[in-house]
């Protein structure tokens, strides 16, 4: 698992190497899905660190709920990139809308159940993944058995009810899976921006995007 744990924070530098990736593709002035890049990137990384330091210290059950916020930036993003007008979407998020209400190119609302089924059709392991981080965030059957697990009964069939705020409980490899997902979805994170960095010219030159959206953000 240290091993595992290791190779997750060799992504770290990654999201600077990306970052200014995408600014040499802004040539230095950002528009809203730009500033949006940034911000999924900023996160990311954010939430990296708060994973590294979870599991490292037995969180496993918070761990979870981080890797939900991760895959959330993946699914917006890429919701936000493959709509019609990702900087206009963008600009509409910034300025409060819920991205729910907004339609995709098929004109169907952005909710997180049409993001899994968009990020879906090229990646089938996204639905499972959606779903068990969802478990976490909302109180469900996971919290209920990992009390159990921790409270387990004696040869008697009496039971120890025990509270608890680390993992020892849960089995070795649940973790490096865990862990093993958090890093696949940070790679997605990183190659969405990638993917934006080189289409962003697809969507207006810097000059048309001034006419729309007056000045670089």
């Amino acid at each position: 698992m240290n091993t595992d744990l290791r190779l997750l924070l060799d992504l770290t530098d990654l999201h600077g190497e990306k970052g200014k990736e995408l600014f040499s593709a802004c040539t230095g002035e950002l528009f809203p899905c730009d500033a949006l890049g940034f911000a999924v990137l900023e996160r990311s990384l954010n939430l990296l660190k708060g994973f590294h330091l979870l599991l490292s210290n037995g969180g496993y059950t918070p761990g979870v709920g981080l890797l939900r916020m991760q895959l959330d930036n993946v699914l917006r993003f890429h919701g936000i990139v493959k709509s019609a007008d990702p900087h206009d979407t963008a600009n509409l998020i910034f300025h409060g809308v819920s991205l729910r209400t907004l339609k995709d190119r098929s004109g169907k609302k952005m909710t997180d159940a049409r993001l899994v089924e968009l990020l879906s059709s090229e990646n089938p392991w996204v639905d499972h993944v959606y779903n068990l981080a969802c478990s976490y965030i909302h109180l469900s059957d996971q919290h209920m058995h990992h009390f159990l697990l921790r409270s387990k009964k004696d040869d008697a069939g009496m039971r120890d009810i025990t509270i608890g705020d680390e993992d020892d409980h849960v089995e070795h490899q649940h973790k490096v899976q865990l862990i093993k997902a958090f890093a696949v979805v940070t790679r997605g994170v990183l190659e969405l921006i990638r993917q934006w960095s080189v289409i962003r010219h697809q969507h207006g030159t810097n000059e048309q995007l001034k006419s729309r959206f007056v000045e670089a953000i």
